[in-house]
């Protein structure tokens, strides 16, 4: 009987052990996954999906102790229940603070802390862009590309942009937040820059994952960016894509010349590629605005400040000469939800993965205004039209900018 035991326990050891191996030698347990749409349903406009990825909801239950703030998230609450909690001496906490539609709050807050109000104020993507909108200017006409996670494509906020989704060597098994945030950032209906602009999706992985962790291959986001182009020429001239937004940056990882190779691609066929690293290929630097307060009026250039991840860096001085920084709105943000069809996140800290998509949207409202419009006169023009203002912090003068100011460069490029 003893020995049937050691002999079983030996046999489960052994298929776990060729089950491991298995799994390391095919690239860990998320396999990149390649779908691509027919040209045919390209060239006739047929709006049509790979695949839909799945959506099983999201529970995070009732907290009996408040979270740590997270480097990535700050003071994450989304979906928590924290009703329970009295937060009325938790100022510094809730100025990080990470909530969704799905939070749970307690009656016990911060005096003029409104979670409504401030979900709402998150929604409008700044600095004058709603004006432009209803002044008929809304990106209609214009294509954009999105290379990003899995996407949910059945968000209120876009489902009616998304053309069409392809995967591209993608891990994701279902969909992820990101995808939906700079989705919603780009062409949202009420969160949006251009929300009346049609958006092309691929959903990619730059890397693979096995048993050592993820391993980075810009390759895959090469790649992407030359798939588009391809899809370009199956496309119709009044569909063309004509800017590709990208949250990702790239200096010596694997691939990173590739990248580089392939914006250059990009840029001969007249399409603006813009990722975290546009200093490589058109000169300048994408950075992103912070906000005097989370729910401060988002048109209101005074509340302006330098965004939370590098603040610090900018006001200590470490920062290099800011001359060719294109600044343009990142913190105290709404975006969609990534596991409901009609819920949202607000995020008092973005990153420059929010920035992109914000830019790729102003980019499509130029194209509806200058349809001779290039990636080159853009950002002359937005640096022309930009503002530097001055900003007081701890008793010392800042010189700030170039913040860019929509409306002026609408007018410019519309001469």
């Amino acid at each position: 009987m003893k020995k049937k035991v050691i002999f079983a326990a030996a046999a489960v050891l052994i298929l776990m052990a060729g089950g491991f191996l298995c799994w390391y030698l095919t690239g860990g347990f998320l396999r990149p996954v390649t779908g691509q749409i027919a040209e045919e349903d390209y060239r006739t406009g047929t709006r049509k999906f790979y695949r839909r990825e799945e959506n099983a909801g999201w529970m995070r239950g009732t907290l009996t102790k408040l979270p740590e703030p997270d480097v990535n998230m700050g003071f994450d609450v989304r979906n928590y229940d924290i009703s329970g909690f009295d937060l009325t001496a938790e100022d510094a906490l809730l100025s990080q603070v990470t909530f969704d539609s799905a939070t749970r709050w307690p009656e016990a807050l911060p005096e003029g802390f409104d979670p409504e109000k401030i979900m709402e104020t998150g929604k409008d993507p700044g600095l004058g862009i709603r004006a432009l909108h209803e002044k008929g200017i809304t990106g209609k006409g214009v294509s954009i590309a999105i290379v990003d996670q899995a996407l949910n494509p059945d968000h209120t906020e876009y489902a009616d942009n998304l053309m069409n989704y392809e995967l591209l060597h993608c891990c994701d098994n279902g969909a992820q937040m990101h995808g939906s945030a700079v989705t919603s950032i780009a062409a949202g209906k009420n969160c949006g820059v251009a929300p009346d602009a049609k958006v092309y999706y691929i959903a990619s992985t730059f890397g693979t994952y096995s048993a050592g962790g993820m391993k980075m291959n810009l390759n895959y986001m090469a790649d992407s960016i030359d798939r588009i182009l391809e899809i370009n020429t199956f496309l119709p001239e009044e569909n063309k894509i004509r800017v590709i937004s990208i949250s990702r940056g790239f200096s010596s990882e694997k691939g990173a010349d590739a990248v580089r190779a392939a914006v250059e691609r990009a840029k001969q066929a007249g399409v603006f590629v813009i990722t975290t690293s546009t200093e490589d290929n058109y000169g300048f630097s994408l950075m992103g605005l912070g906000k005097q307060e989370q729910s401060a009026d988002p048109d209101d250039i005074a509340a302006c400040r330098p965004g939370n991840f590098w603040s610090g860096y900018f006001y200590s001085g470490e920062m290099a000469d800011a001359s060719h920084m294109l600044l343009v709105p990142m913190d105290a943000r709404t975006y969609a939800s990534w596991y409901t069809t009609d819920g949202y996140e607000f995020a008092s800290s973005g990153g420059l993965s929010w920035s992109v998509p914000w830019l790729a949207g102003l980019y499509a409202l130029c194209l509806q205004v200058d349809d001779d419009l290039t990636p080159e006169h853009f950002i002359e023009a937005a640096f022309e039209t930009g503002t530097i203002r001055t900003i007081e912090y701890q008793g010392k003068s800042y010189e700030f900018g170039t913040i860019i100011n929509p409306a002026a460069l609408i007018e410019e490029l519309g001469r």
